[in-house]
């Protein structure tokens, strides 16, 4: 006989499992851990759901989305993405920044493998994709046929230059390297503009960011010799420490103070985030330390507000003025005493 507990249980029913959030299995992807897919899978995950406007294909492919990668992928990761789409990934679905197909997300990411076994998927090819993979006979064949094509967009907001550009699969590879300069000389001709902009995390970016994050001068020197913002290429070239992008954005006219991310000149950002080598660099080549932003912050006010002794030496001799007020009337001097930090009052003095 039944107990009154067992019945009234049976009689309730047990409440259905909820399934496991997105981020969840995105975490295990970007693990590569097969393991823990399965088991999420098992209790009703989707593989195609999105997180922050990451899935989980894309996660295990950028498997680090601020680190320049490039070249073989570890043989788990291969095999993550293997069971990836013989479980129902969507190789043609969007994600990451900007947001991109999974196959533009592995040319961005600079792993032939990955390509290989999304093609293999059945990923859909088109001129944006031939673009990142340096098929030159491709996109000269789908130019000719319709040049307004060079100016198009997908549905992520890509632009085949921006595609072309960003592309990391020929990082040591001259020849195709060439082959992509040859692509976007294709695109540039077709009248693709090399300042159109699409959405990334927090903010819009261009052709010549793309070039810069997949350290292609060459391209970058295209990209500027072709119209490319100069100023808004220092913006992404001040951060990297290969000098070579800033350089050929001053080459071109980048004017420092002129250059700003967000309302900020892009001194008083690098000095923000205690970049100090990029900083002093920008200093040596031009940029005000007194350059204010909406705020009527100077680089000193900003490394006054860090704490950074060793920025605001540097700022004082490179000519900061201790004595300039920003929108509140507050000057360096006066923030660095309001916030009792004695060794910069002691320089300042």
């Amino acid at each position: 006989m039944k107990s009154k507990r067992s019945s009234a249980g049976a009689k309730a029913g047990k409440k259905p499992r909820k399934p496991p959030k997105p981020a969840a299995l995105i975490a295990a992807a970007q693990k590569a851990d097969v393991g823990a897919l399965k088991v999420l899978v098992g209790r009703g995950g989707d593989l195609n759901a999105s997180y922050r406007n990451y899935r989980p294909m894309h996660a295990m492919i950028q498997e680090r989305p601020h680190t320049a990668m490039a070249g073989k992928a570890e043989p788990k990761r291969l095999r993550c993405l293997a069971w990836l789409l013989e479980h129902g990934a969507d190789p043609d679905a969007l994600g990451a920044w900007p947001s991109s197909r999974a196959i533009l997300v592995a040319a961005f990411v600079g792993v032939a493998e990955y390509v290989e076994l999304l093609r293999k998927a059945g990923a859909r090819v088109d001129l944006h994709v031939e673009a990142a993979l340096g098929e030159l006979a491709a996109v000269r064949k789908r130019i000719t046929s319709d040049r307004a094509l060079a100016g198009a967009r997908d549905e992520g907001e890509l632009t085949p230059l921006v595609c072309c550009a960003g592309s990391r699969l020929f990082r040591d590879d001259e020849r195709g390297s060439k082959r992509l300069r040859e692509i976007a000389v294709l695109l540039l001709d077709a009248g693709a503009d090399p300042n159109a902009r699409v959405r990334s995390w927090g903010h819009d970016v261009d052709a010549a960011y793309f070039a810069i994050g997949a350290l292609h001068p060459e391209m970058l020197e295209l990209l500027l010799a072709r119209g490319a913002d100069a100023s808004s290429a220092l913006v992404s070239a001040a951060w990297n420490e290969d000098k070579r992008f800033a350089e050929a954005a001053l080459r071109a006219g980048a004017e420092p103070d002129e250059a700003r991310e967000g309302d900020r000149p892009i001194l008083n950002e690098l000095v923000r985030w205690g970049q100090f080598g990029q900083a002093l660099w920008l200093l040596g080549h031009g940029a005000s330390p007194n350059a204010a932003d909406a705020r009527g912050w100077t680089a000193l006010h900003q490394a006054v507000s860090r704490g950074n002794e060793k920025m605001v030496r540097a700022l004082l001799e490179a000519g900061g003025d201790p004595r300039r007020k920003d929108a509140e009337g507050f000057t360096p001097f006066e923030m660095a005493t309001a916030k009792g930090r004695k060794k910069l009052i002691a320089l300042f003095r």
